[in-house]
C-alpha cells in the first residue's frame, strides 16, 4: 500500500511539473513574441500578435472597435493599450477607411515579392501598404512610432510619410517638392471611428503658418511662430510643454515638425506624453495635457475675439455672442422638431445647426451620426437623467437696451473697436512712411555703388534700365537660403568677407560673398562686381545673380560650382588624374573665349588683374568660368593702357611691366593666361620651384626645355595617355608667347583663339621671358605689392588680400 501510495504521488507531482512546464511554455512563447520589432521577407503577424519597439516604447498589431466589431492594424503608444477590451488609442492607423472583420486580418511582408500586405477574410483583394517587387526586405518598428520598410539599408517606405491623425515628434508636417508628397494630419469621425473626419492640420509653407481647415477651408491659423511660440496657439502657453518647432525651408522638403526638450522629464517619459492628435472637433490635445489648439469657439463670426479663427460668411441670425453650451435636458416647449442624420461628423451637425436660423441645438448620437433640434420660443429644462444637449444659447442679449449693463458693454465695444481702428491706421501710416524713406535711402546707397571712379557711362533708375539683369534679394531670402548663415554653410573667408553656400526655394543653389564689416577693401569689389553684372553676361563667365542690401549688410549672390575651382584638382595628387587632356584642352579654349569676350566683345572692356587657377570656377561639366572681379578695371573702349601707383595680385601671375612699373592693359591679363596655361600642362604650380638649384618658376623652366626642344618633358605624367602631341605642343608655344617680356609680342585674345583653332598657322617663335634664371638680380622691387593668398572654396575662389 505505501509502495502503492508513494507511486501514485510521484505520477501526481509528475503532472504537475509537466502541467507547470507547459504552463511556462505558454507564457514564454508570448513573451518572445512581444519583444519582436522586425518582420523578414515571408514573415507576418495576425490579430493576436504584436510588434514592439526595441524599447518597448511602441506596439504595432490589430486593435478592434467593439461597438462596429472592426478592427484595424495600427501603432500605439504600448502602454496606452488596454488589453481587456482590445482597444487603444492608436497614433497611426494603416488603413483607417477599409476596416477588417471579424478579427481575420493578418499582416504581412510576402515572400515572393516583398510587397507590405493586410489579408483578411472580408475581402477579393489584400490591402496592400507598398507594392514593388524587392528582394532583402525587413520592416521594423523604431522606438520614434515609425515604421520602416527597408532593403538592404535603404529605406523605400514609412509610415511618418503616412500620417492619420496624430503627429509624433520628429514626423513632418509640409511638402517634398521633389516627390509632390504633402503630409497633413486628418481627424477621426469619432473616437470610436477611425475613418477619415472633416478637419485637417497642414503646414503652409509659403506662409510658414499651422493652420486647420474644415472640409477644405481655413478654420485657424497658428500665425508666426515668435521665439520658441506660435502668436495664436490659445488659450494655452505651448512652452509649458517642453515644445522645441523646428521650421525647415528651401530645398526640396519645407516641412514642420516638433521635439521635446529634455528638462523635466527621463525621455522614456517624455515619449510616452508625445502625440499631438487632431481630435474630432479639430482640436489639438496631447494625451492628458490642456488642449494646444481648441477651434471650438470658431463660428466665422468670432475672428476678432479669439485669436487664429478665421472669419468666414455667416447667416444673417448669427453673431459673435452666441455659442454651443453642452447641457443635460431637453426642450419643454411642443413646436419642436427633430431631424436625425446618421452619416455626418458631430462638427458637421454643428455647423448645419449654426448654419439653420430655426436651429435650437443638436445632441450626439451613440456613434456617429447627430439629431437637429428646430424650433421657436422654446425653454431647454435641465434635466441630469436626460441625453446631452448642445444648446445654442446668446451670451450678450440681442436687444442691448433691455439691459443698462448690455448697453455698457455695447457702448465699450464700440469705443475699444473705434480706438483700435484709430491705433491701426496710425501705425499703418508710420510704417509707411518708414518705408518709402528706407527705400528712397536703399535707392540712393545702391545708386552710389553702382557708380565706379573712372567710369563714367551712366546706369539709369536701378531695375528700369533694360540693359540691366541685376536682381535685388531680400535679407529674408537669403536667411533662408544659408540657414541663417550656418557655420555648416560656411565655404571660406576673404578680404571680402566670408562666404556661404545656400539653395533657395526652387533648388537652385548660390554662393553668397558677404562683406565684412571689418572689410577694407570689400566695398570697392562689390561695386565692381556690380556694375559688371549690369553689363556681362558669358558663358565662360561666373553668373552673379544679384545682391541684397540691407542696411549694414551688403552681399553678392552667385550661381554655385559644384565642381570647386581649377587649383582643386590642378594641384591635388588625388584628384588631378580627373583633368584628361581633353578636358584641360577644353578649360584652356573656355578661358580663351571668357578673356576674348572680356577684352573685346563686352560693352566694357575689362582687364581681370587677378586670373589664376583659383580664380577659374568649374561647373557640373567641367566647363570653366571666370570669376572673382573685385580687382578688375574697367576701361573705356578707346583706352589701352593705364597705370597705377597701387599694384595688386598675385606674385608669379602678374605682367613685369605691371609689378615694376604699374602699367597694366589687356596684355596684363595675357601674360597671367599664359602663366596658367603653364600650369594646366604641367600640373606644377608657377612657384613650385627652388631658383638656387634650378629655374626660377614654372615660365622659366618651360622656356629650358623649349630651348633645349624638350617640350614634352613639360607634360604632366597623368596625361600622357591620352594627350594629343601636336595639341600640347601647340599649347606650350602659345603659352610662350603670352608670357612675352614686351607686352607689345604678347598676341590678344583674338590672335591667340586664332592661332590655337588654325592647325596650318605659322606662329612667331618666343623669346627669352623676363622671369628666367638671373633676369632677377636686375629687377627693381615695387613700392606695393598685394599678394594672395589663395583659399580655395567650393564653388566661389576667395583671395585674401595682404599688403606686404
Amino acid at each position: 500500500m505505501y509502495n502503492k501510495h508513494s507511486s501514485c504521488v510521484r505520477i501526481s507531482r509528475m503532472a504537475v511539473f509537466l502541467k507547470m512546464l507547459r504552463c511556462l511554455i505558454i507564457v514564454l512563447i508570448p513573451a518572445v513574441a512581444a519583444t519582436q520589432n522586425t518582420l523578414k521577407q515571408g514573415e507576418s503577424i495576425n490579430s493576436t500578435a504584436q510588434l514592439v519597439s526595441s524599447n518597448n516604447l511602441f506596439a504595432m498589431g490589430f486593435f478592434t472597435i467593439p461597438e462596429y466589431n472592426r478592427s484595424y492594424l495600427g501603432i500605439w503608444y504600448k502602454r496606452n493599450f488596454d488589453t481587456e477590451t482590445n482597444t487603444t488609442s492608436p497614433a497611426w492607423v494603416a488603413h483607417r477607411n477599409t476596416p477588417v472583420h471579424n478579427n481575420s486580418g493578418v499582416f504581412s511582408l510576402e515572400s515572393a515579392s516583398g510587397n507590405l500586405i493586410i489579408s483578411h477574410s472580408d475581402a477579393n483583394s489584400p490591402i496592400v501598404l507598398y507594392s514593388r517587387r524587392g528582394f532583402n526586405r525587413t520592416v521594423t518598428l523604431l522606438d520614434n512610432g515609425n515604421l520602416v520598410l527597408e532593403e538592404g539599408n535603404l529605406t523605400i517606405w514609412q509610415s511618418f510619410d503616412h500620417p492619420t491623425d496624430t503627429l509624433l515628434p520628429g514626423m513632418k508636417l509640409g511638402i517634398n517638392h521633389k516627390t509632390n508628397r504633402t503630409w497633413s494630419l486628418t481627424s477621426s469621425v469619432d473616437k470610436s471611428d477611425p475613418s477619415s473626419g472633416p478637419f485637417t492640420l497642414e503646414w503652409d509653407h509659403t506662409v510658414r503658418n499651422l493652420i486647420i481647415k474644415f472640409r477644405g477651408k481655413i478654420y485657424w491659423s497658428s500665425g508666426k511662430l515668435i521665439n520658441k511660440d506660435f502668436e495664436n496657439m490659445y488659450p494655452v502657453e505651448t512652452s509649458n510643454f517642453n515644445y522645441k518647432f523646428r521650421n525647415v525651408t528651401g530645398g526640396d522638403e519645407e516641412y514642420f515638425s516638433y521635439t521635446l526638450m529634455v528638462d523635466g522629464y527621463t525621455l522614456e517619459k517624455r515619449r510616452s506624453f508625445s502625440g499631438w492628435n487632431l481630435d474630432n472637433w479639430g482640436n489639438i490635445i496631447d494625451g492628458d495635457r490642456p488642449n494646444i489648439v481648441t477651434v471650438d469657439f470658431c463660428y466665422g463670426s468670432t475672428a476678432l475675439l479669439f485669436k487664429g479663427c478665421v472669419s468666414r460668411e455667416q447667416p444673417t441670425c448669427r453673431n459673435y455672442s452666441q455659442k454651443f453650451d453642452l447641457q443635460t435636458g431637453s426642450f419643454v416647449n411642443n413646436d419642436i422638431s427633430y431631424i436625425t442624420y446618421n452619416s455626418l461628423s458631430h462638427t458637421d451637425c454643428k455647423v448645419k445647426c449654426w448654419e439653420d436660423c430655426e436651429c435650437l441645438g443638436f445632441l450626439n448620437n451613440n456613434l456617429t451620426g447627430c439629431t437637429i433640434c428646430k424650433g421657436s420660443n422654446s425653454t431647454f429644462r435641465i434635466r441630469g437623467d436626460y441625453p446631452s444637449v448642445y444648446v445654442l444659447r446668446t451670451e450678450i442679449p440681442s436687444n442691448p437696451a433691455t439691459s443698462s449693463g448690455s448697453k455698457k458693454k455695447v457702448i465699450l465695444i464700440i469705443i475699444f473697436t473705434v480706438l483700435a481702428s484709430l491705433t491701426v491706421m496710425f501705425l499703418s501710416g508710420l510704417s509707411c512712411y518708414r518705408r518709402i524713406k528706407n527705400k528712397k535711402a536703399k535707392k540712393a546707397e545702391i545708386q552710389e555703388l553702382l557708380t565706379l571712379t573712372g567710369y563714367t557711362d551712366a546706369i539709369n533708375e536701378v531695375g528700369n534700365d533694360g540693359r540691366n539683369d541685376l536682381t535685388f534679394f531680400s535679407l529674408a531670402i537669403i536667411l533662408a537660403a544659408t540657414r541663417n548663415f550656418s557655420s555648416d554653410n560656411k565655404l571660406g573667408v576673404g578680404g571680402f568677407g566670408p562666404v556661404y553656400k545656400g539653395k533657395f526655394a526652387d533648388g537652385q543653389e548660390i554662393a553668397v560673398k558677404r562683406l565684412s564689416t571689418k572689410s577694407t577693401q570689400g566695398v570697392t569689389e562689390l561695386k565692381n562686381e556690380l556694375v559688371l553684372i549690369a553689363k556681362l553676361q558669358h558663358t565662360n563667365l561666373v553668373r552673379l545673380l544679384g545682391c541684397c542690401i540691407h542696411r549694414q549688410e551688403k552681399m553678392l549672390i552667385y550661381e554655385y560650382m559644384p565642381n570647386k575651382s581649377l587649383d582643386y584638382f590642378l594641384f591635388d595628387e588625388s584628384k588631378r588624374g580627373l583633368l584628361t587632356w581633353e578636358t584641360r584642352f577644353s578649360i584652356i579654349e573656355g578661358i580663351s573665349q571668357g578673356l576674348l569676350y572680356l577684352h573685346k566683345y563686352s560693352r566694357l572692356r575689362i582687364i581681370h588683374r587677378d586670373l589664376k587657377a583659383a580664380n577659374i570656377l568649374l561647373d557640373q561639366n567641367m566647363n570653366p568660368k571666370i570669376s572673382d572681379f573685385g580687382l578688375a578695371r574697367i576701361f573705356q573702349l578707346d583706352s589701352s593702357e593705364t597705370n597705377t601707383s597701387r599694384v595688386v595680385g598675385t606674385y608669379g601671375y602678374m605682367a613685369p611691366e605691371y609689378v615694376m612699373e604699374g602699367n597694366f592693359s589687356i596684355k596684363s591679363d595675357v601674360f597671367s593666361f599664359g602663366v596658367l596655361i603653364l600650369e594646366i600642362l604641367s600640373g606644377r604650380k608657377i612657384n613650385s620651384f627652388d631658383y638656387i638649384e634650378g629655374p626660377s618658376n614654372l615660365v622659366a623652366f618651360a622656356w629650358e626645355l623649349w630651348n633645349r626642344d624638350a617640350a614634352f618633358e613639360l607634360m604632366d605624367p597623368l596625361i600622357s595617355d591620352s594627350c594629343d602631341q601636336h595639341q600640347f605642343v601647340k599649347c606650350v608655344h602659345l603659352g610662350l608667347l603670352c608670357v612675352e617680356d614686351n607686352a607689345l609680342d604678347r598676341p590678344t585674345m583674338f590672335d591667340f583663339i586664332s592661332m590655337l583653332g588654325n592647325d596650318t598657322a605659322v606662329l612667331p617663335l618666343p623669346k627669352k621671358p623676363t622671369f628666367y634664371r638671373g633676369s632677377r638680380a636686375h629687377q627693381s622691387e615695387p613700392q606695393e605689392i598685394i599678394s594672395s593668398q589663395e583659399i580655395s572654396a567650393s564653388g566661389l575662389s576667395i583671395s585674401k588680400m595682404e599688403g606686404r
